[in-house]
């Protein structure tokens, strides 16, 4: 297993939180990057979201895997590809694709994990060269486009690995955008790769309310801790001062604009004090913290989206109940 250097070491990635905590606290509707969810204790938290029974996003993304592998495999027989995942997590969906290509490949496959999380990704690849030792790992602790760009020059630099990518962006993270950044976003990936390449992502797909709603506020108190903890790290990392009795969890289901919300509310009237910025937070009581959107997609939807960011869906993959949907996506 290789590390691959890039310019996002430990204090550039507290530099970045630094500012996004100054800048989303600062607004008038305060709000948190998504983003920021993913310290070594959310992104474990995470993990345990995953497997709760409310949870249908990752079981049916991993059904949907299992069942078109073979599918997908036949849209790559006459090349070979190296895999990059962009927010790999635990990389546990992947080691499906991984094995599978790995395989087809007779041993030749270099998987490049990308994850803002540095802690995590190297001890989920160190897991995943114990399951499967012949594959070449290179974690880049990075955000997805310097991760990208990383990639690329690797790539160009070598002459005896495959120079197609297949990019992953599994679970739902591109719904964490609101419509027109999530067209920059792919518009910005577009700009990095070739048109050889391709991009398997997943969409969660509009479904009742009460299924959405259930699969952000489980029974056992996960997502709520999940939610918390973004100010249990400003807390850790910046000198914070949140008292974490005094917020709560919320989320919900817009209907009209075809999303989860995920908030913090402010049970009581306070001030917050963050050391590290040197600035104190007023909250009302009632006030909340805006931490995630988590738009819901239409196959309509979904392509047009691509063609707006100069992509097209190859191909759809959905499972039986048609909840989940992972598009082959090409560039144009």
């Amino acid at each position: 297993m290789s590390r691959n250097k890039n310019k996002n070491n430990k204090s550039t990635i507290l530099e970045d939180f630094t500012k996004e905590v100054m800048n989303g606290l600062a607004k008038k509707r305060k709000k948190l990057n998504p983003t920021l969810f993913y310290d070594q204790k959310g992104s474990e938290l995470f993990e345990q979201i995953c497997v709760q029974p409310e949870y249908y996003l990752t079981v049916t993304e991993y059904k949907i895997i299992i069942e078109n592998i073979k599918l997908l495999l036949k849209l790559y027989d006459n090349k070979e590809v190296c895999i990059v995942e962009l927010g790999s997590g635990s990389s546990r969906k992947t080691k499906i694709l991984l094995n599978y290509f790995l395989e087809k490949q007779n041993g030749n496959l270099h998987y490049f994990p990308i994850d803002i999380s540095q802690e995590f990704l190297y001890k989920s690849s160190l897991k995943l060269q114990g399951d499967l030792p012949k594959i070449i790992i290179h974690p880049i602790a990075s955000d997805y486009f310097d991760g990208i760009e990383t990639v690329t020059k690797f790539l160009d630099s070598q002459n005896n690995i495959p120079n197609n990518k297949l990019i992953l962006f599994l679970g739902s993270s591109l719904g964490n955008f609101e419509p027109k950044d999530a067209i920059i976003f792919l518009r910005s990936i577009r700009e990095k790769v070739n048109k050889e390449d391709s991009l398997l992502i997943g969409f969660d797909l509009q479904k009742k309310k009460n299924i959405l709603e259930a699969a952000y506020n489980d029974v056992e108190g996960i997502t709520a801790k999940f939610n918390l903890n973004i100010l249990e790290r400003i807390n850790k990392e910046l000198g914070g001062e949140f008292n974490l009795e005094n917020f709560e969890h919320l989320a919900y289901y817009n209907q009209l604009k075809n999303r989860i919300e995920m908030h913090l509310i402010s049970k009581v009237k306070q001030k917050v004090r963050i050391n590290k910025l040197n600035q104190v937070f007023v909250f009302k009581k009632g006030e909340t913290i805006l931490t995630e959107y988590s738009y819901k997609y239409t196959l309509k939807s979904i392509e047009e989206l691509a063609n707006k960011s100069n992509f097209r869906v190859e191909r759809n993959f959905l499972d039986n109940n048609k909840w989940f949907n992972i598009a082959l996506l090409t560039p144009f």
